[in-house]
């Protein structure tokens, strides 16, 4: 059996999620086990839910009103059921039942909710899984439709084993007819021709596969067009889950419009030509969204140029301030300084990344500053500090007040620090004993 956290990757998209998102979310999935044939969710009711499976296997079916129903999606390992809640909804317009007993993550909808509107990894995942999902209903209503039930057979037998550890489906005849919508003698007769070819072994309430590659040239393209549409969603690379992207330059705005004129363009060549009524109607269309463009153009530029104002103020006031500022990461390493205090531990700012805090502490002192630091991580409250810095080739050894505090996830520390060398010798302060003496005045632990 799996540990906790090997379970938890084996759903894809729990394992395509950035690890600070998928930290936040560990504590709050909570393992469920289902048995075949349980319904998760009726038609119309209300998402408290969101889940994650990963050994198990969920039917989307929908029903008529004399009773009918057909599967239009399963969903296993390289999904989640809950997909209205990552588009805003809160009820599933759907019936979700149980196929292959297993296993699957269940989060609280409102947990989700939260962490969708975060807007980064699960939000990006959610909404590609939407549309391979999306490209599974499409495909199954045009199989439905025009392929065979043999086809259709092999279609659905190959999307079960790409959920599941195996060879073999424990399901009957009389379930597939009512996921497939077809007969139950359609399905009989189309489950006796891949049998006598060798493909598959049936018996009652069994199916083993005994040759996948028959049943893939068998099957029609409908199970590859999908297939291919959940491997784009899962190539996303962490990079492309990125909290920041380029902003677009307003500037460019006419060449990336005309770039997507002509991908659309090539995506029609068979187009009809347009009339001379379509022609005159287009022109008066087109001219009015050209002035709303520039319009709208306008006042994007105006918007930048205020926003890139107030960034470059901004910057000058955290830059030029009279103390200095630190961000250290957990290990104490400095990830961003201002001019104070690149002059403080004189140290160029290009070594951000590389240079850490303690490194410009009194040695004696290290052992008492790595107390104070760890006390400010693991509290999250305002902390004070005064220490004693070693010289540089500016300024003789220093004497500096400390106040920190971490940021909201408790991974980061920001730091003011003070020069109070004058301020010291001036009240007659007396040298700071070494660490290890109880006597000094020690910062809080």
């Amino acid at each position: 059996m799996p540990t906790e956290a090997q379970a938890l990757q084996l759903n894809r998209i729990l394992a395509s999620l950035p690890a600070d998102e998928f930290s936040r979310l560990e504590d709050d999935l909570e393992l469920v086990n289902f048995p075949v044939g349980k319904t998760l969710y009726e038609s119309g009711d209300s998402l408290l839910f969101a889940y994650f499976p990963t050994t198990c296997v969920f039917s989307l079916i929908s029903t008529t009103e004399d009773g009918s129903t057909v599967e239009v999606a399963m969903t296993g390992n390289d999904g989640m059921v809950g997909i209205p809640l990552v588009l805003g909804g809160e009820t599933t317009n759907y019936k979700v039942v149980v196929q292959c007993a297993g296993e699957a993550y269940r989060l609280r909808a409102e947990m989700l909710s939260w962490e969708i509107d975060q807007g980064v990894g699960l939000h990006r995942l959610g909404l590609g899984y939407t549309q391979a999902l999306l490209t599974q209903i499409a495909q199954n209503v045009l199989c439905n439709r025009h392929h065979s039930v043999d086809q259709q057979l092999c279609r659905w037998l190959l999307f079960s084993l790409d959920l599941i550890p195996g060879n073999q489906l424990d399901v009957t005849q009389e379930m597939i007819s009512n996921l497939l919508g077809v007969r139950r003698e359609g399905v009989t007769e189309a489950a006796g021709k891949l049998q006598a070819a060798g493909l598959i072994h049936y018996r009652r309430g069994h199916i083993t596969v005994i040759d996948r590659a028959g049943l893939e040239a068998r099957v029609c393209e409908c199970y590859g067009a999908v297939k291919l549409e959940y491997e784009r969603l899962f190539a996303m690379t962490a990079a492309s889950l990125a909290r920041h992207r380029v902003r677009p330059n307003p500037s460019t705005l006419r060449q990336r419009a005309e770039a997507r004129l002509r991908q659309a363009q090539a995506a029609a060549p068979d187009a009809a030509p347009p009339t001379p009524w379509d022609t005159a109607h287009l022109v008066h269309e087109l001219q009015v969204h050209q002035i709303e463009l520039e319009m709208h153009n306008e006042e994007l530029q105006h918007a930048y140029q205020e926003a890139d104002a107030l960034r470059e103020k901004y910057a000058d006031i955290y830059d030029f301030a009279p103390v200095a500022y630190f961000n250290l990461d957990a290990q104490g390493v400095i990830l961003q300084v201002n001019l104070a205090g690149a002059i403080l531990l004189g140290i160029k700012r290009s070594q951000m990344g590389r240079f850490r805090f303690a490194a410009s502490v009194e040695p004696a002192f290290v052992p008492q500053f790595t107390a104070f630091f760890d006390a400010v991580l693991q509290s999250r409250t305002r902390q004070a500090c005064e220490i004693p810095l070693m010289p540089t080739s500016r300024r003789p050894a220093a004497r500096v007040r400390i106040e920190a505090i971490t940021d909201d996830d408790g991974r980061e520390c920001r730091m003011v620090v003070i020069d109070i060398t004058g301020a010291a010798r001036h009240a007659g302060a007396v040298s700071l004993p070494p660490a290890g003496d109880d006597s000094r005045p020690s910062c809080p632990a």
